[in-house]
Parts: C-alpha cells; structure tokens; sequence
C-alpha cells in the first residue's frame, strides 16, 4: 500500500492505533539499544600490550636477521625460543580481545542499520501527513494529523539520540580495532594463531 493510503487509515482511525503503529516501530529497536549502551565495552588490555611489546623488542635483539626472516617467512625455527612459545600464548590472548571487538563493531552496526531504516520510515510518513494536510478541508483532521506530525517529530528526534550514542560508541570500538590490529600484526605469523574458545565465535560470550 502506497504511504498515502496509510496516512487516510490512520487519519480514520482511533489514536490508539497510531499509537500502536509507533510502539511496533520503535519499541524494539529503542529497547535492544539501551541494552546494547549499557554493555560495558572491553577495555584495551595495557598489562598485554606491554608483555607483548616487551617480547616484541627482546625478541629483535636476541635474534639475527635470518632468524627472525626464517620463521615469519616459512615457520622455521633455527633455534627454539621460550619468549616465542610466550609470544604465541599472549598472542592467542590478543587475538581473541581483538575477535570479541569485532563481534562487538558487527553487533552494534545493526543496531545501527535498523535505527537508520525506523529513521527512514517515521520520515515518509511525516512526509505522508505533510502532503494529505495540503487537502484536509475537516479542520477536526486537520489538527489530528498536525498532532500525528508533531508526535512522529518527537519520536524522530529520539532516534536520532539514541543513534547518535550508537555511533559514538561504535567509533570508540573501532578506534580499539585498530590499536588490537596494529600490535597483532607485529607478531610473526599472526594469522596462524587460534583465538581461546571457539565458543566465542558461537556467541556464548556476553
């Protein structure tokens, strides 16, 4: 059905119904977001990042070039390494922090998404009274639909906070990405190491 088709519905309907509309609209999507800025974000781990800065440099100045060319390159290891088998243990450590991040970023994206669609839908039928009112001669409409705008404003503005705080907080966990990847990048073979629990991945973690 065309928007102007549900803006004479609605018109012709008790107010309860629009209020109606609204809740299945909004309530949801206002409720999982609340829920979602109350979730304590992972703070970065600065007692990791040390250790794993600290192995990083001991790890330079006790290997040659061709050591440390040999297993980044191929796995290869001229001589074992008791500060390699620790990086590999704080590694896997990080690397699991930095998959809960992004499990965290992808989460709140489509909060994010789903805010931006309810935003999109209250606009076209703002946009849907604003049009019917040009041809409402019934001054009792008139005024009914006015007060339906005025309502969907409130309601817009509302989503707007509540994403905005979304977005804020997405751009705050991106900004942790990225320190969690710059560092995982540095250790030798990286992309090898296995995050702790696989469970993680299944969403058994809050």
């Amino acid at each position: 059905m065309a928007i102007d088709g549900y803006v004479k519905q609605i018109l012709n309907s008790p107010v309860f119904i629009f209020d109606e509309i609204m809740t299945k609209l909004l309530a949801n999507n206002m409720q999982s977001a609340k829920i979602e800025l109350s979730r304590q974000s992972m703070e970065l781990d600065y007692t990791l990042f040390q250790a794993i800065k600290s192995i990083l440099s001991d790890l330079k100045n006790e290997e040659g070039i061709l050591s440390r060319f040999l297993y980044k390159t191929f796995g290869f290891e001229l001589h074992k390494n008791k500060r390699r088998e620790q990086l590999i243990c704080l590694g896997i450590q990080l690397k699991t922090q930095y998959i809960k991040i992004e499990r965290e970023i992808f989460r709140i994206n489509r909060q994010i998404d789903r805010f931006s669609l309810s935003i999109a839908d209250l606009k076209r039928l703002k946009k849907g009274f604003a049009t019917k009112n040009i041809y409402l001669q019934d001054a009792q409409t008139l005024n009914k639909s006015k007060f339906y705008m005025n309502e969907l404003e409130i309601h817009l503005h509302e989503l707007k906070e509540m994403q905005l705080l979304l977005q804020n907080k997405y751009k705050r966990l991106l900004d942790k990405k990225r320190n969690y990847l710059r560092l995982l990048k540095k250790i030798p073979r990286y992309y090898e190491l296995q995050e702790e629990s696989y469970e993680l991945l299944l969403g058994k973690s809050p």
